[in-house]
């Protein structure tokens, strides 16, 4: 058992209460702190932080921390950053780490230089059926990926003041991101073109501020495989999130509801892995990535996406986003290195 990190919370809104639910069953990390700009968000906090220190800004913390958790809004991401990063404090920060790739890039190359852990939340990584999904392609459970498909539809979009592109970046980068992730990291090919579609508006509110609450995007790897992503904000039944991987050999099946699961299918029937298993898929990953990111700031070595990962998969979103008003396939920049 490693020493509890000491850690802040930055941001108490939907994203950062659902940290908070989590990192009170997480013996790694001791939240001593949660902070927002917002003193009716800090006030309805009992449930989640009773007895936790609250304040307004995030100077008023950093003495007291080891780290901190960056869930704010989406634009206030690189100005936490590069200020926790001055105080020489480790993060965790929501996705994406910048809605501009080189600025993510360059606060990642400030975390390298002050030797400081930088962690970007893709906590889909983390989360079990995920986990085991990743191993069983790298470890050729289903021959080379051929198709893949990734999808996205949650219960109701978010207000239409958050979907603003200017704060979120739009659906293409709020709820994409996740999905353009899994694409590289599950197969370890690089996205090299997109072309995108923007499907009939639903919510008004979100039509008003310029954004789009469906898209299909179809993705070519330079592997030879292709993904379509879909995207949706207007479910009505529940956060839901597939993915599913055709090989040459079989296929796998990722899905989160009603309870977190992967399953296996090849010549010799389906099957349903155990370790894929968990009750909540969004609770596990969570959980998953703050023990990694304490793990990493003890000193251990731990696989974590960082900058790189956030500006990598930002960059594929702005292409999707791009192609959605365009209609035109889209190019996506080499991966460096």
């Amino acid at each position: 058992m490693i020493e509890p990190v000491r850690l802040a919370v930055v941001g108490a809104g939907r994203m950062g209460r659902r940290h908070l639910q989590v990192l009170a069953e997480v013996a790694e990390v001791e939240v001593v702190a949660v902070v927002d700009t917002r003193p009716e968000v800090l006030a309805a906090l009992d449930d989640v932080a009773p007895g936790i220190r609250r304040a307004e800004a995030m100077e008023e913390v950093l003495a007291d921390v080891e780290a901190i958790l960056v869930a704010a809004s989406t634009p206030a991401h690189p100005v936490l950053t590069a200020a926790a990063l001055e105080a020489g404090r480790h993060l965790l920060v929501e996705k994406p780490l910048a809605l501009d790739p080189a600025v993510a890039r360059r606060l990642g190359d400030e975390a390298s230089r002050r030797e400081l852990v930088l962690q970007v939340g893709f906590w889909r990584r983390f989360s079990p059926p995920w986990r085991v999904a990743w191993k069983m392609v790298r470890g050729g459970s289903i021959g080379r990926p051929v198709m893949l498909r990734f999808s996205q539809w949650d219960a109701a979009a978010p207000p239409p003041e958050f979907c603003d592109p200017a704060v979120s970046g739009g659906l293409a980068v709020d709820c994409g991101i996740h999905e353009f992730d899994l694409a590289e990291w599950l197969t370890g090919d690089a996205v090299t073109a997109v072309r995108a579609w923007g499907l009939p508006t639903v919510d008004p509110g979100v039509e008003a501020v310029g954004d789009l609450d469906g898209l299909v995007a179809v993705l070519e790897l330079d592997g030879g495989a292709v993904a379509t992503v879909d995207l949706s904000r207007h479910a009505r039944y529940g956060d839901d999130v597939r993915t599913e991987i055709l090989g040459s050999e079989g296929a796998l099946f990722v899905d989160v509801l009603p309870a977190g699961r992967i399953r296996l299918g090849t010549a010799s029937g389906m099957t349903e892995p155990t370790e894929g298993r968990c009750d909540d898929a969004l609770a596990a990953g969570l959980a998953a990535q703050i023990r990694a990111f304490a793990s990493a700031v003890r000193g251990r070595r731990v696989r974590l996406p960082g900058a790189e990962a956030s500006a990598r998969a930002t960059e594929i979103a702005l292409a999707v986003a791009e192609a959605t008003r365009s209609g035109d396939r889209v190019e996506v920049a080499e991966v460096d290195g």
